[in-house]
């Protein structure tokens, strides 16, 4: 079994995303049940589309990723979900911030953003 961790600013990040995504919570619910399949330290099956999980960067210790992260009736266009970023280390993953293309975000300065909460966790 896996086991999740959430930076502080991500749980701001998804405090504010609830107020106008209402099934925010339940997508990271969903993301979680993935996660432990995608990421199973011993059993990794490939559940999630390769389309919607990008590798961002890794090293010898971690692998730092980016997931669409599904809303469901949220009324999105896939454009529109929003993107989380989160790190893997073993069978621990931490998720690290959060952004949305209706909000026009940089993908650099999240980048950035997820390699600097990194450090609090690994």
């Amino acid at each position: 079994m896996i086991e999740f961790f959430y930076h502080d600013g991500i749980q701001k990040e998804i405090a504010a995303f609830e107020g106008r995504f209402r099934t925010i919570r339940e997508a990271i619910a969903i993301f979680e049940r993935l996660c432990n399949a995608q990421f199973n330290p011993t059993k990794p099956q490939q559940v999630i589309a390769p389309a919607k999980l990008h590798r961002v960067t890794q090293n010898d210790i971690w692998t730092l990723w980016k997931i669409e992260l599904v809303v469901p009736n949220a009324g999105l266009r896939p454009n529109q979900y929003p993107r989380m970023w989160f790190v893997v280390k073993g069978a621990s993953i931490a998720v690290l911030c959060m952004a949305t293309h209706v909000d026009n975000y940089d993908d650099e300065k999240m980048n950035r953003v997820a390699l600097s909460r990194v450090s609090d966790f690994f």
